[in-house]
């Protein structure tokens, strides 16, 4: 079902397949709230000017 390469890759990670979907959703949850921020920020800079940063280094912190 699932190739060679996502097998390393899942091995990499150190994750099952459920828990790196979890992962995966989760980041792209929250990927995706953010985008009304950003939206708003392009027509409004004073509005929301960490927002996107913060949510994506939380992500990132989340994968070390």
């Amino acid at each position: 079902m699932f190739s060679k390469q996502c097998k390393l890759h899942l091995e990499e990670q150190g994750e099952t397949r459920l828990q790196h979907m979890k992962v995966a959703l989760t980041a792209a949850i929250k990927l995706q709230l953010v985008v009304p921020a950003l939206i708003i920020h392009s027509i409004a800079p004073r509005y929301f000017t960490n927002t996107a940063t913060t949510v994506m280094k939380d992500i990132l912190e989340k994968r070390k």
